[in-house]
């Protein structure tokens, strides 16, 4: 089960992880080039801005020079690229904010220069140009989230009926569908045998998703659902895709009176740990900057001097005939029995 294999990883798994190494192809520039990387990440979340800066701080400790853009943009984001491309790094890590088309011109553009990409937390499927993906398991997040959620109600001994309500992830992070989907696999049992109720009805990607993961895009929903449908009954547990959306979400339940439901969170913000300690959030699955980061900077170190990388899956991603060989942390739940370990 994935929910077992997150929960027995904790705290020697993660710090393993954080330490092994990486790599990719030898590049012919010379060493000033090569020790240039260039960042392109969005700042949508917080956890994007700290991804952002350990990596910088790493890279720069490494002795790199770093160039790191941010955006809310995608096609800003193609333009921030554009220009990262034409000044040829030794390696481009970039945190994908639109869709797969919209990067294939431009990485084309790296390909055609032998300036290596790494794909960071969002894989791109639709480019060629594409070396490596470093993220975390993000089956094994979506299956954790289910499992919780079916450990802690008890729907495997027949509890119920408990009332749900879905929010899902940005339309256009591959991510957010895998999250979704996988959760969802876990879940769909409990829908059909009346243990879990949606009373709203909304229950695929297309009615719960929160527009390019802004927190505050999911405020409006959480306020119709629970004054249409839950005036006279309770809402008894929510599907919550991150921390930020699951603090937009219990701070509704705050002002209409209600007590909070048994909701989940990603990401491992301190927010979501205080949220835990007091009782408000049920838990959240940590996606630890440092880990992912330190896994990363370890592949661009391999990708400027021409060692192997690290790579512990090469089959889930796929570019039509060809795999983008990937990296995958493992990341980590964390609820009221550990937060005060995780987080110290």
């Amino acid at each position: 089960m994935k929910l077992a294999k997150i929960f027995c990883a904790m705290m020697l798994a993660v710090f393993a992880a954080a330490l092994s190494g990486c790599g990719s192809s030898a590049l012919s520039l010379d060493n000033s080039v090569r020790k240039s990387v260039a960042v392109c990440f969005p700042n949508l979340t917080p956890s994007w801005q700290r991804n952002g800066a350990a990596m910088q701080q790493l890279l720069e400790e490494e002795g790199f020079t770093v160039d790191i853009y941010y955006t809310g943009k995608a096609e800003e984001q193609a333009e921030q690229l554009r220009s990262a491309i034409a000044k040829k790094p030794g390696c481009i890590v970039i945190g994908a904010l639109g869709t797969d088309d919209q990067y294939v011109d431009v990485l084309a553009e790296a390909k055609k220069l032998k300036v290596p990409v790494i794909a960071f937390d969002r894989v791109i499927t639709s480019s060629d140009a594409v070396s490596y993906y470093a993220s975390f398991d993000n089956g094994a997040i979506g299956e954790g989230m289910g499992e919780y959620l079916e450990t802690a109600l008890g729907l495997k001994s027949g509890s119920g009926p408990y009332n749900i309500e879905l929010f899902a992830g940005g339309q256009d992070d591959n991510n957010a569908h895998v999250f979704f989907e996988k959760t969802m696999a876990v879940l769909e049992p409990y829908f059909r045998s009346g243990q879990l109720v949606c009373r709203s009805g909304q229950t695929t990607f297309d009615k719960v998703y929160v527009a390019d993961w802004v927190s505050e895009n999911a405020r409006p929903r959480i306020k119709q659902l629970l004054s249409q449908y839950y005036t006279d009954t309770p809402l008894q547990v929510v599907l919550s895709p991150n921390d930020d959306i699951a603090g937009v979400i219990l701070s509704e339940f705050s002002a209409a009176g209600k007590p909070a439901p048994v909701i989940s969170g990603l990401d491992g913000d301190p927010a979501a740990y205080q949220r835990i300690r007091e009782g408000t959030q049920t838990f959240t699955i940590a996606k630890d900057a440092n880990v992912l980061t330190a896994k990363c900077v370890r592949m661009i170190k391999a990708v400027v001097e021409g060692t192997q990388p690290d790579i512990n899956d090469v089959t889930t991603y796929k570019n039509g005939d060809r795999v983008i060989p990937a990296y995958l942390c493992t990341p980590q739940i964390v609820d009221k029995t550990n937060v005060d370990i995780v987080a110290k």
